[in-house]
């Protein structure tokens, strides 16, 4: 039988055992707060980013296959004009079979294309500013003014191996995993010509993402989840071996991106409002 002491110990014990479990309770609702907030931005951000977003292609009228898809691009400036890289773009279009750049704009069958014209391209950044031939408008995406820091959640969103999987668009989420000097030419084979030599000189700011990206990828919107801004344009992703099947069958997740300030001087210099 308990003495009177004992019984106060034992029931200072259970009062401190409780307050121990609400206080424990009430970290982890803490702790699962900005989860299910982030699982909310995510969700929130693809149905928004994704109505911005657009497959980069060329259509033939006469040839075979009539559509070729080759990256990715994103709505900008009022929405009628589009970001991608240069490297997406063909070298050249084929009149006899009445070639065209077009931008492919929904889901599968729904799809809609539309003829492109190129505005200009920054052949250093790998940009490339193009605009949407007649009247047509589509939502626009809105450029973030500064650099994210290394740590922003972030996401891409855009058409891999779009001959593979068809016209749908992807999201894939990472984190900005650096933000380093970098310039595009140090990761291209040949010869060490003097443009070359010129453009290694030039290195410039860009994020590093632990994202896997794939062929089709390039021109992808870089967005954070949480403002839906974008933060830049996916450029390449790092390879074991320079084939398309070593990036598909082993990504490293190792995926740059040009910072959005780099998209917004092409524009500015375009006489389009950048931010």
């Amino acid at each position: 039988m308990l003495s009177g002491d004992s019984k106060k110990i034992f029931s200072r014990s259970n009062i401190g055992a409780r307050n121990l479990i609400k206080i424990l309770f009430c970290l982890l609702m803490v702790a699962l707060l900005p989860a299910t907030a982030s699982a909310s931005d995510i969700i929130d951000a693809i149905k928004q980013v994704r109505r911005s977003v657009v497959a980069i292609g060329t259509y033939q009228q006469l040839g075979q296959p009539p559509v070729r898809l080759m990256g990715t691009g994103f709505v900008v400036a009022g929405g009628g004009h589009i970001i991608t890289n240069a490297h997406v773009l063909p070298k050249a279009l084929n009149a006899k079979t009445q070639e065209s750049l077009q931008a492919f704009y929904g889901i599968e069958a729904d799809a809609k294309h539309f003829e492109l014209d190129v505005v200009a391209e920054d052949t250093e950044h790998d940009l490339a500013l193009l605009r949407i031939v007649g009247p047509a408008k589509l939502p626009p995406l809105v450029l973030a003014k500064s650099m994210a820091p290394e740590g922003t959640r972030t996401a891409i969103t855009g058409y891999p191996l779009g001959s593979l999987l068809g016209l749908y668009p992807i999201t894939h989420e990472g984190i900005i995993s650096a933000v380093k000097e970098r310039s595009f030419a140090a990761y291209s084979q040949g010869q060490l010509t003097a443009e070359r030599v010129r453009r290694l000189r030039n290195s410039f700011i860009v994020y590093q993402i632990d994202t896997n990206a794939y062929p089709g990828n390039s021109g992808s919107p870089l967005f954070d989840p949480a403002t839906k801004q974008v933060l830049g344009v996916v450029q390449s992703v790092t390879v074991r071996e320079k084939t398309q099947a070593s990036a598909i069958e082993a990504p490293t997740g190792f995926t740059f991106a040009v910072p959005s300030q780099f998209i917004s001087a092409l524009m500015a210099r375009n006489g389009l409002p950048g931010y």
